[in-house]
């Protein structure tokens, strides 16, 4: 395409593209290090949206409430879960006027696989295990625009302009862990899960602006911020249970993460070729290269308390769950040495923070059973934000940025079915959550007005559907596979 914009510096230009990455991490864990409810674990408690800390029946109790691993339908069943994602993300009107971003995606989502077991002389205790991923999620996309004119204010005369952001962001948290189960009595009973976790998460932006004149002079501004933190370590969850005749309450407490082995890299690259970066109307020449490894870091993660209620009416079986999530002061999760720049001797100064607010997260969800062999299933939950109002995003290329950026609050629906047969129960079904925010217009291009932040009211709105497709199914394992299949 060509245009004749008006005349603007190149730093400029490269704070307008940065916005493209003003996203932050969408979708699922494609960002959820801020949200707590987006995955689920166990076949029906992820059909039930999590809803079940006080009435879970199947191995997710592993995660939920493990004090209900003595109220499990079938105790000695291993269960393992097939799980399929499709992600729509939009940004309407993100590029400018009627010129949306959109990306969509396919492929297998974190699973679950548990079970449980008993030893012999530990009479009334109950065990179990489970391999889960807590959070999980990767984006990349990339972003390239061109214009022909007065583009570049230090290249005289004409000038063809090329630019482009290039955006990648990863997040892995994967838990393994044991849980533990007593009955204090015929209606109380007490459990615990203590969980190793082994989570990364790795963001940069890349911004690369050219321009070439009509005498063959050059400008170029090349942008790079990269980071990757990660920790290994300990948390834990307590529960406790009663069961009435008909009603069951639960109630759970989950620890910070307790971090062992921590890492962190920051790589910083700063280059400019006549270019007036400061502003000063004299183009520069700018190299700023550090790349920094072994950093120390601080990754909090808050504190939680879950309340669950279940209660059972002919065929039906109601579940309802709250869980509060407390806040997370401002810190410094990872900070960059102070080196000096190669060309200006200024001082590097680049950090990574972390802030949170308070959440509170509630689901209902409701099992009616048909018969032994068939159930349905059907809920409702919320998915809040955990970040703050005001965040800086790594491609704003500012001194700090946060490592939760995301504010869209998600409402999530589920629903399914549950077959038993001789040999396994299979259960199908899907979960869908979707959410929206108004969010400033991420790229205005050279042409489209005299300045490059556009008014607030000229705003994008950014879209995020997530389906999730479950394929799972729970098998009895050595004798109790023989005893099932003869009838024994």
């Amino acid at each position: 395409m060509t245009r004749r914009p008006p005349s603007l510096r190149l730093p400029a230009l490269a704070a307008g593209l940065a916005g493209c990455a003003l996203l932050g991490f969408p979708a699922n864990g494609r960002a959820q290090s801020g949200h707590y409810w987006g995955n689920q674990f166990g076949n029906e408690s992820l059909l039930l949206n999590g809803a079940v800390i006080g009435s879970v029946t199947d191995l997710g109790a592993v995660f939920y409430n493990p004090a209900r691993l003595l109220n499990m339908t079938s105790p000695a069943f291993v269960v393992s879960a097939k799980l399929y994602e499709w992600v729509s993300f939009s940004a309407e009107d993100a590029l400018g006027n009627g010129r949306d971003l959109d990306q969509s995606s396919f492929g297998g989502a974190p699973g679950f696989v548990g079970g449980t077991f008993t030893v012999p002389f530990l009479e009334g205790h109950q065990f179990g295990y489970g391999f889960l991923t807590r959070n999980r999620g990767t984006l990349e996309y990339f972003i390239r625009d061109e214009a022909s004119g007065d583009v570049v204010e230090s290249l005289p005369g004409e000038d063809e302009f090329v630019g482009f952001v290039d955006v990648a962001a990863k997040l892995n948290d994967d838990w393994v862990g044991l849980s533990w189960a007593y009955p204090l009595s015929e209606r109380w009973s007490v459990g615990a899960s203590a969980f190793y976790f082994n989570r990364s998460r790795s963001s940069s932006v890349k911004l690369d602006l050219r321009a070439v004149n009509e005498f063959d002079d050059a400008a170029t501004y090349n942008i790079e911020r990269a980071y990757r933190v990660s920790d290994q370590g300990l948390l834990a969850k307590t529960g406790l249970s009663w069961v009435g005749d008909r009603t069951s309450f639960g109630l759970t407490l989950t620890t910070p993460y307790w971090s062992i082995l921590q890492s962190g890299v920051i790589r910083y690259e700063d280059f400019a070729v006549n270019v007036d970066v400061d502003g000063d109307g004299a183009p520069e020449n700018v190299l700023t290269s550090s790349v920094q490894r072994d950093l120390p870091m601080e990754w909090k993660t808050p504190w939680s308390m879950g309340l669950g209620v279940g209660h059972a009416r002919g065929n039906w079986l109601f579940h309802g769950s709250t869980e509060y999530f407390s806040s997370l002061d401002r810190h410094t999760v990872l900070r960059a040495d102070s080196v000096p720049s190669q060309s200006t001797g200024e001082p590097l100064d680049f950090a990574i923070v972390e802030e949170r607010i308070a959440v509170l997260n509630a689901g209902l969800g409701v099992r009616y059973q048909r018969s032994d062999r068939l159930s349905a299933f059907g809920s409702v939950a919320t998915n809040f934000s955990s970040a703050p109002d005001s965040v800086v995003r790594l491609a704003e290329v500012e001194p700090e940025t946060n490592i939760t950026t995301m504010g869209m609050d998600f409402i999530l629906l589920g629903a399914g079915v549950s077959f038993s047969t001789k040999w396994a129960d299979l259960t199908i079904g899907a979960t869908w959550q979707a959410g929206d925010e108004p969010a400033q217009r991420i790229l205005n291009l050279p042409g489209e007005d005299e300045d490059v932040t556009l008014p607030e009211e000229q705003g994008s709105t950014l879209k995020i559907d997530q389906w999730r497709f479950l394929f799972g199914f729970s098998f009895p394992f050595g004798e109790q596979l023989g005893e099932t299949l003869t009838g024994g």
